[in-house]
This record gives structure tokens, sequence and C-alpha cells, in this order.
């Protein structure tokens, strides 16, 4: 049984009635795991390159499983993670060698339907010393499928590598989405995301970086809520050694009735000494009805750090709103123009390209139509 009353728990908790410490989620989820029939996984080019679809039975030998397996304590909940270690159903694993830049994405996408209505991923990407890769992972529900998705990610990424994911989720509004993401930097290393979240009725998901000497980890994502679905976005920076960086910037817009409670935690360690970590999100609230709620935390344990957080949220400039309306744009029509051009710093980072169609297609539609 998955305990769904502790998910995204602040590192530090404050007081009990804000009730932002943890989330929990009263509806009844079907868990079951069961097949997914569907190919997913798009092979890469480069011969060198060691790429399987979990589950993958030559890791529990590799040295890297003890770093992970020391590495607990990260995701949207310990039960989360749990369930998707020991009976996912698709996945991957990626090991880049020494050296290998791999210069074409490797793609991932997942399309849950009525006869594959649940996708729990289990990812490994590893990333040898000076390789380079990026990831792209798409989950996208059909109209008519209660869908569940619930992925880990790892990440480990050893010295001086360079690792980017990607992650675009556009389920249904009958869907429910959960996503841990847990990423090892090693010493001048950098792991970047790039994140998505578009649909699902209700999401909560988790990303952790843990930063070595030098290390750099950079999060860029937007999120839209519309109808009365719910978002819970949690993102933590662990700087553990020293002259690392790291930075999280994130760009919503709500509608009608939706909710969503960001978390951004920047965490020096001792140790850590002339790091420096910074957050910022800016949210657009379309409607009098939203409901946003923003936890910035900045944790220290070493003097000589660098540390800022900046979070704004308002109503819609209605002066803008005006001007386009007054050109002949319709009030939905103007909200799309509003948060295309407040996403656009972030969208114009994805690729392969064909992707950005379908992430304003996504945001059109949402905010036009409802779906």
């Amino acid at each position: 049984m998955i305990k769904l009353n502790e998910l995204n728990t602040l590192p530090v908790p404050t007081f009990r009635w804000l009730r932002v410490n943890e989330l929990a989620i009263d509806d009844e989820i079907d868990f079951e795991a069961r097949p997914y029939g569907k190919d997913f996984l798009q092979m890469a080019p480069q011969g060198e390159l060691i790429q399987r679809q979990m589950p993958y039975n030559g890791l529990t030998d590799r040295p890297i499983m003890k770093d992970l397996m020391d590495s607990a304590g990260f995701g949207v909940s310990e039960d989360l993670v749990g369930f998707a270690d020991t009976f996912h159903n698709s996945g991957m694993y990626i090991e880049i060698p020494r050296g290998i830049k791999v210069t074409e994405p490797i793609m991932v996408g997942y399309k849950p339907d009525s006869d594959n209505p649940t996708v729990i991923d289990n990812n490994l990407i590893i990333a040898h010393e000076h390789s380079e890769v990026t990831i792209v992972m798409d989950i996208a529900s059909s109209a008519n499928a209660s869908a569940v998705h619930n992925g880990v990610t790892r990440v480990v990424a050893k010295e001086g590598a360079m690792v980017t994911v990607i992650k675009i989720q556009r389920m249904n509004d009958s869907s429910f989405h959960f996503d841990s993401n847990l990423a090892l930097v090693g010493s001048g290393a950098r792991v970047d995301y790039i994140v998505a979240e578009l649909g699902s009725k209700k999401a909560a998901v988790n990303y952790t970086c843990r930063l070595s000497e030098g290390a750099q980890s950079h999060i860029n994502t937007i999120y839209l809520g519309n109808g009365d679905r719910h978002l819970d976005l949690s993102f933590l920076m662990e700087h553990q050694g020293r002259r690392s960086t790291s930075s999280i910037e994130a760009r919503g817009a709500l509608r009608d009735m939706a909710s969503k409670t960001f978390k951004g935690t920047i965490d020096f360690k001792k140790g850590a000494d002339k790091s420096e970590g910074s957050e910022s999100e800016h949210v657009l609230l379309f409607d009098r009805t939203v409901k946003s709620i923003s936890v910035p935390l900045l944790l220290c344990s070493e003097d000589d750090v660098k540390g800022q957080h900046a979070i704004s949220s308002g109503k819609v400039d209605q002066d803008k709103l005006f001007y386009l309306m007054s050109r002949g744009f319709s009030r939905g029509e103007a909200m799309v123009l509003l948060a295309e051009a407040s996403f656009s710093d972030v969208i114009d980072k994805i690729y392969p390209k064909s992707l950005e169609d379908l992430i304003r297609a996504e945001i059109s539609g949402r905010l036009l139509h409802g779906n």
C-alpha cells in the first residue's frame, strides 16, 4: 500500500498550520504494476553507447550502485521511489563511455492509453568522465485514458561530464503524475534539467541535485495550471563541494481554479565554501480563484557562500490584456500570448525543435479551451 499523505516533504519543516510541509492526496489511485506494451526508447546511433531498456540485470554488481544506494532520501516519497525500483514496467539504462559526446538527443516517449494505462519507469544514466549526452523524455496520455505515471530517474555525472535532461509532461485531466529525480554531479561536471509540466489532474515532482567540488546544475522549468488541477513542485540543490554553482528558475501560469505549491531549496553544506546558488519564480495569475503558494528556502552550514532567491506572482497586467484585445485578440488568445512570452526563454532551450510545436499547442489548448 502506497501512502500518499507525505509527499514532497520540505527539507526543513515550517509551521504546521501553513500546510506546506508535505502534500497529501486523497484520491484513490490504481498503482497496479501492469506491463507497458509500447515501444518507448529510440536507440542512439553511436556504437560506443551502452543502452538498454529496463529491467537490465547487469547492474547489481556495478561499483556505481553503491553510490546510488548510499544516496537515499530523495524523490516524491520513499514509497513511490521504492515502488518504481521494484515494480517498474519500463525505463532505460544508458552509459556513456569516457570522452564520448553523443551528438543527437536520445528520445524517450510514453503514450499511456486505455490498454496501457500505467507507466512505472526506472531510469539510470551514467556519464563517464568528460562525456556529453542529452535525454528527452515526453509523456502524453491519450484523451480517453485515466493514466498513472510514477517515474524515477537517476543521473550520475562523473568528472567533467555534461548531461542535459529535458522532461515534458502533457497528460490529460484525469491522469496522475509522480516523478522523482536524483543527480549526483561529480567534480567539474554539469547536469541541467529543462522541465515543462503542462498536464495531469494532480502532479507531484521532485528534483534533487547533489553537487561536488566545482560542479554545476541548473533547472529551468515552466508549468501551467488550468481547471481544478494541482501541482506540487519541489527542487533541491544540495551543495556538498567547494565552488559549486546552481540555479533554479521557474515560470508558471494559473487560471480557473488551479493551484500550485512551489518549493525551492538551496542547501549549502559544511565544506561548500565559495559556492553560489540562486532561485527565482515568476507566476502569472489569470483569475482571482487560483491559488499559488511559494516556499523558497536557503539553508547554510558554511560562511563563504552566495545565495539568493526572488519570487513574484500577481494578476496579469490588465493594460496589457486590454491592449491585445483592442487589436482583435480574444481574452483567451491574449492569455496565450502573455504566457508564451513569459515561457519563451525556457521553450527556446527545448530540442529537437519539433517539440516546441507540441508545447505551444498544449499551452494554447489549455488556456483557450481548457484542454
